[in-house]
């Protein structure tokens, strides 16, 4: 959801900085916004969690650009083209657990005496791939002990000084969902929905979809794990879950806000949404002092069910911040850091001439 509104967001900057006639110096401000959203997001990596996305944003932002001016039929074939790539990766990666698979038949059908030292490993291998597994309840790991240690840890997790740039697996997937959201706006369903005659239609339709691919997902995952998908239909079922659930919320909350709630100031809300990235943040410092060891150590203490009276907590927590902050500014301080770093230089050389 977040990456498909970041193409909105992507699209509608680019829009306003064309309607300021800046010519060139519109793709310096772009990329200066981009530049320090990666610093950001790296420092974020480094120093709170690294698991961090908006380094990996920043760099579709950049992949983004030449996208601007291109149709949206043109766009819709960019996405058919990256979604093909999926699928294929997805064959791929299918194809190779049947192989696995079908080894594992042959070595085991033949008697132990004639195995040789490849049969036994391919043996060996399957049955390690679908053995149960049984978690250890008998101790609980203490994640970060000491924040010392956590940045060591870090630095380890987060091999962006190695030049490994982005998370294996994301690029596309994020790409693919940032120009739909491009599509999306162009489109006109976020200032009227009634633009698109089939519109609960397709939203609900969409919706549906990706609530049944991520329950056969998570089912999966979580209960039939040690069962390795050996049917290239079903890999490809699995191939864009999240993306079509996001797509679908997006259409959904869209159509809802429209119809119901465009009528009302919804202020307690849209000031989260102002502050995003500093919520995100703040989120995130707090999380960490929660469960990790140089905090309150509660990393793996609760269940799943009690875990959401945190979620409870931190987000009243993020309102009233958020509340008490946008009635005094007009943006949140992260937000006012990112907007000065972007246009300082410009600024700058302004002022000398």
């Amino acid at each position: 959801m977040f990456a498909l509104l970041f193409g909105v967001g992507f699209y509608i900057f680019l829009e306003r900085l064309e309607k300021k006639n800046l010519g060139l110096k519109a793709m310096d401000v772009y990329a200066r916004r981009l530049l320090w959203l990666f610093v950001i997001g790296i420092s974020h990596s480094y120093l709170i969690w690294s698991g961090d996305v908006l380094y990996h944003y920043a760099i579709c932002g950049l992949l983004l650009f030449p996208f601007r001016s291109i149709k949206s039929k043109n766009l819709l074939l960019v996405v058919a083209f990256l979604c093909f790539l999926q699928l294929v990766k997805s064959y791929e990666q299918t194809s190779r657990t049947i192989k696995q698979y079908n080894a594992y038949k042959v070595a085991i059908s033949l008697p132990e005496d004639q195995r040789s030292e490849k049969d036994t490993k391919d043996i060996k291998y399957w049955q390690k791939k679908i053995t149960q597994k049984a978690p250890d309840t008998t101790k609980v790991e203490i994640r970060k002990s000491t924040y010392f240690k956590g940045l060591k840890e870090t630095y380890e997790n987060a091999r962006v000084h190695k030049g490994l740039l982005y998370y294996q697996g994301l690029l596309f997937p994020s790409v693919i969902v940032m120009i739909l959201g491009i599509v999306l706006y162009r489109s006109g369903i976020f200032k009227d929905y009634h633009v698109w005659k089939y519109y609960w239609f397709i939203s609900l339709s969409v919706l549906s979809i990706g609530l049944t691919i991520n329950y056969l997902r998570y089912y999966h995952w979580t209960y039939e794990y040690f069962d390795p998908v050996i049917n290239i239909w079903i890999g490809w079922l699995f191939t864009f879950p999240k993306e079509l659930l996001g797509a679908g919320y997006i259409l959904i909350f869209n159509g809802l806000y429209q119809k119901f709630l465009s009528t009302y100031k919804i202020k307690i809300i849209s000031n989260i949404g102002r502050m995003a990235l500093t919520n995100y943040i703040f989120q995130n410092i707090v999380l960490g002092f929660i469960f990790y060891g140089y905090g309150l150590a509660q990393f793996n203490q609760y269940s799943r069910s009690e875990l959401l009276g945190i979620v409870v907590v931190i987000w009243i927590i993020q309102i009233s911040l958020s509340w008490s902050w946008m009635n005094r500014y007009k943006q949140g301080p992260l937000e006012w850091i990112w907007k000065k770093l972007t246009y300082y230089s410009f600024s700058n050389v302004r002022n000398k001439k």
